[in-house]
């Protein structure tokens, strides 16, 4: 038990809350262009971004909303998919999303407490799902495993890392409906490791993803395999930034 609970406080490196900001991100394997874009809302600022990425985090382009709101609807999502494909192929421009009103700081109380309520009744009574984001990132010699985690309904997870034995090293449970997660690897030893999220209400993992972990005398090697059960989902709203 001690062994364990020493790893288990390597490995977890800090947990982003959204009380302040809250962001969103795409994960590219449903695009055919390589790269991915960011929905980044900042209640302090009261303002929304969006940025588009490569497929190795250089920053493509970048719009900005002030007071305004990006709802990822399905309209929205085909818009910026769409955009990313422009800018990918050196033809930036802005992307044509539908925006909705931000409660300003002069606003009431009250009706900015209505208006919060209401988008959150909103966001329990759809039929989105979970949504997550795995991102295996090597920097010399640190690993770093970022889980950013959608859960509209706010259900009860449990997220676990797992070595190539099978015995879990990270665990950590959640019912935050979005979520960010940054586990540091670098004492971990060169292996395969599991990412796996388990809702309460099932038995089976909603998300199984495997991560390799290799090392040469002057370079960490850090990569993402995904194995997604049936029925999951890999389009990725992920929370707070770094």
């Amino acid at each position: 038990m001690k062994t364990i609970f020493s790893v288990l406080t390597l490995c977890l490196l800090s947990a982003g809350s959204l009380l302040a900001q809250t962001n969103a991100y795409y994960d590219s394997t449903k695009s055919k262009t390589p790269g991915y874009w960011e929905v980044s809302t900042d209640y302090r600022t009261n303002g929304t971004a969006i940025r588009y990425y490569t497929a190795d985090q250089q920053l493509l382009h970048q719009e900005t909303h002030p007071n305004k709101l990006v709802k990822l609807t399905k309209r929205n999502v085909r818009q910026l998919n769409a955009t990313l494909t422009k800018v990918s192929q050196n033809q930036p421009e802005d992307s044509r999303v539908k925006t909705v009103n931000l409660p300003t700081h002069t606003e009431d109380r009250r009706v900015a407490t209505k208006r919060k309520e209401l988008m959150q009744a909103a966001r329990r009574a759809s039929s989105d799902d979970l949504m997550t984001r795995i991102v295996a990132s090597a920097n010399g010699g640190d690993a770093v495993l970022k889980v950013f985690i959608y859960n509209p309904h706010e259900e009860r997870l449990r997220i676990e890392i797992l070595n190539s034995k099978g015995q879990t090293v990270c665990q950590q449970y959640e019912n935050s409906y979005q979520r960010y997660y940054r586990f540091n690897l670098s004492n971990m030893p060169s292996g395969d490791y599991r990412v796996q999220i388990f809702k309460s209400s099932e038995r089976m993992p909603a998300v199984d993803n495997r991560v390799s972990l290799s090392r040469q005398p002057s370079q960490t090697y850090f990569s993402l395999r995904p194995e997604m059960p049936s029925g999951s989902t890999t389009d990725s709203l992920v929370s707070e930034k770094e």
